[in-house]
Formats: structure tokens, sequence, C-alpha cells
């Protein structure tokens, strides 16, 4: 059976999480279960619980689909909901026939959202199950109070009552895709829970020297855009060919959509608006093409016109054509869930190779590749960015200053109530991967 099957079978009798590790194949197996139920006549829903993971997920997020509006807790949304009666009934039509919600990100939903999400499903009737994927070592939950944790506190999703609700059946993807180097997915999952051994550090010190990946030109990941926009500008300003930009293709389905929504959606895609690019640059592709190409592989261009870009890539030219990116809302049609479309937007997937922010190196598989790790001080920012790599000897931390493994250490701490969630769980894991790996269509 294959994992698919196995996952949509376990959601028939219950809800689940899907979780895992960075390049374990989350993204990719939903995928295929979100196909597979859709093929048979199932009424789906996919929702991302930040702009970002919407728009990966090409699904609604959370807020928007839910009408949360700017409402923190329960207390908040039931004065909010005496306003939005209509917008709450559409949504009622849409779950009492949906088959399956999915919320991506779900580390990033508090226990409050949770509360919230649990309170319109419960007051929709809703009967189908919820498939929450993510993972909580990494993506921490957007608060509205930092200090929650601080005082006690609830700020998990995993510590809601609607989670004790749920009782999801948690199943563990635990091997990667990303990378064959078993010894350097082993300290990966180290670094993942917060678990620093002297040999982990000192794996991690020798990483620092591998000073060759600067010959190969690399992608540098940085903790800001700031710097990340500035590297980008000096190596493309050094290319002696003229640059030319390549304009998103913009078309407005719903008229009466608020600007601050759309230029909001716009800034969550992972391409750039305004695209500009030379004969000669270096650029990732930001999605997967299979076959052609995959999210996070590095190119040259080739050739350049308004229909498509040329890369050259592993000593092959590929055309590439501009993809489509939709903002969307679920709504009930002829008793069918179905997606209709408020904007959308044609470009290229692509972006200057360069640098990028961790942020928006999510799902990437990179081969030359450089962390700057300076600035980064944020939650599993650090394991984020390594992670991206495919290869270890193409892989270079870039650390300036004195006491690296202090700064490590600091970059790595993991919440004590994460590691507690999962001891305590009764965890399905699943070693076996889909047969068809997207790196091995290439």
């Amino acid at each position: 059976m294959s994992l698919s099957l196995k996952l949509i079978d376990i959601l028939q009798k219950s809800h689940a999480l899907l979780t895992g590790g960075a390049g374990v194949g989350k993204s990719y197996l939903v995928g295929e279960v979100v196909t597979n139920l859709r093929k048979i006549g199932k009424q789906v829903v996919v929702l991302g619980s930040t702009g970002v993971s919407a728009v990966n997920v090409g699904g609604q997020t959370v807020h928007s689909f839910f009408a949360f509006g700017i409402c923190n807790d329960l207390d908040e949304l039931t004065r909010h909901d005496r306003y939005t009666k209509a917008r709450l009934a559409e949504i009622k039509k849409v779950l009492s026939r949906c088959d399956l919600l999915v919320i991506d990100e779900i580390s990033m939903v508090s226990a409050d959202l949770l509360d919230m999400i649990y309170y319109r499903l419960r007051n929709a009737g809703f009967e189908g199950s919820v498939l929450f994927v993510g993972d909580f070592f990494q993506l921490p939950p957007v608060s509205k109070a930092k200090n929650d944790s601080l005082l006690g506190g609830l700020e998990y999703a995993f510590e809601s009552s609607a989670w004790s609700a749920f009782k999801p059946v948690v199943v563990e993807l635990t091997k990667t895709k990303r990378t064959h180097d078993e010894c350097f997915f082993e300290h990966l999952s180290h670094i993942r829970k917060g678990h620093l051994k002297e040999e982990t550090l000192v794996y991690l010190d020798a990483l620092r020297n591998n000073v060759s990946v600067w010959d190969d030109d690399p992608t540098v990941l940085f903790g800001r855009n700031k710097e990340a926009e500035m590297l980008n500008i000096q190596k493309l300003a050094q290319i002696k060919s003229e640059p030319i930009v390549l304009k998103a293709k913009e078309k407005v389905h719903e008229k009466s959509l608020h600007v601050n929504k759309i230029e909001g959606w716009k800034n969550a895609l992972p391409v750039p608006v305004d695209l500009t690019l030379k004969v000669g640059a270096k650029v990732l592709f930001c999605t997967n093409k299979w076959g052609k190409y995959y999210n996070g592989e590095r190119g040259i261009v080739h050739a350049i016109d308004e229909k498509e870009v040329v890369v050259e890539k592993a000593g092959e030219f590929v055309k590439v054509e501009r993809q489509e990116y939709t903002l969307h809302e679920n709504v009930l049609l002829n008793g069918e869930v179905q997606e209709k479309p408020l904007v959308s937007l044609e470009q290229f997937p692509l972006k200057l190779a360069y640098a990028i922010t961790i942020h928006k190196s999510q799902g990437m598989s990179i081969d030359s590749l450089v962390c700057n790790i300076n600035t980064i001080f944020e939650k599993s920012q650090f394991y984020v960015a390594i992670s991206r790599a495919r290869y270890p000897n193409q892989l270079l931390l870039d650390y300036h200053y004195a006491r690296f493994s202090e700064h490590v250490r600091r970059c790595v701490q993991v919440s004590p109530k994460v590691g507690e969630f999962y001891e305590k769980s009764e965890i399905l894991k699943i070693e076996e991967q889909p047969s068809d790996s997207l790196f091995d269509a290439f």
C-alpha cells in the first residue's frame, strides 16, 4: 500500500498530524493525498497558517477562510462574529460538505487560534477529518503576547483544549529525500531536536572550513531580507549584459477585493512581481516541474524574452514559461466545494540565486549553499537554513565572530514543551517513501 493510501486509511477513521523533519516529503505526500481524494469525488479544503504557507500548498490562509479578521482569541471572535453573519453562513455551507480539511504549518498555529478553528468547525457541524501538517520543532507559533510562555500561558496548538478534542493520530516521516548523506542527516536530526552533542558541534565547526564553496558562486542564505537584496543587486551589477525587467501579468477577478489583501498575497509569493534578469545571471527555480527542474535547483540564464526564459542547468537547456499563481477562496457551487479565483498573476518561477532569505527558502533543496549565520537569532532558523543543503561538502557555515559553539547553542534551543509533546505522543513512524522520488525524475 502506498504512503498516500495509508494516510487516507487513517483519515477515514480519525484526524491526523503528519510531521517530520525538513526534506522528508511532507508536502509531496499531502499533494498526493489531496489529488487522490479529489479524483474519487471527495471535497477537500487546503489551508496554510501563513500567507507563504498558503501559497506553497495552493490554498487559502486560515484567517481568510475562517473569517477571523484580527481576532486573537475566542472572546474577540464572538464579538467580531456579530458583523460577519453572511460570511459565516458561507463558511458553514463549505464545511458541511467538506470531507477533509488540511492545515499546513500547524506549528505556527497558536493554542488560541486552534481553539478558534475548532469553534468554527463545531458551529458548522463539520463531520469530516482534519489533517494537520508540520513540525513543532521548527517554526514556532505567532502569538499576540510575546511573553505568553513566560507567564505560563498556552503557546502551542497541542496545548489547546481543541487538540485534546481532535485527538489526532501522529504520523512521522523519518527518511530524508533531500540528502543521501546519512551522517549529515543524523546531525540534522540532533539539531532539529535541540540535542547538541559535542560531536555535532565539531561537525558543524568543520563546515566553516568549506571555503571552496565560494568558487561556485553559491546561494547565500540570510536571516534578513536587506542583506539578501543587497547581495543580489551587487552580483547582478557585475554582469555586463543588459538588464531585462519581466513584469508579472496580473488579473483581478474579484473587483471588490481590497488592495491590501492583494499586496499581502503578492509579498507571500515565491517569485518577485518585477523580475530583473540578465543573460549570464544565476537563478533558482522556485517550483517543482516533474522531469524538468525542482524547487531550489540552480541554473544560468541563456536567453530572455516575454514568453520564455531559457536556463542552462547541468549541461542542458530548459525553456521556462510563466507560471500562474492564484489567490482564491473556497465556495460551495452546485453542491461541491470549489476554488473561486480572486486574483491571478503570471510570472516566471525564477529568482536570482546569489542570495535568499531563510524564510523564502522554505521547501527548497539547494546544491551549493552558504549559510550566513551571523544574524540568526530566531528559534529554528539555523536548522531550517542548513537543512536546505543537499550535500554537506557543498555547504559552508559563514560566521564572523568568536564563540561559535555558544552562538549555535543559542540558535538551536528548542522549547521543552515540544520535546515533551513528541516524547508522550504515540507516533506511527514511517520510513518508506513514495517509489517515485522527485529527484529521481532528473
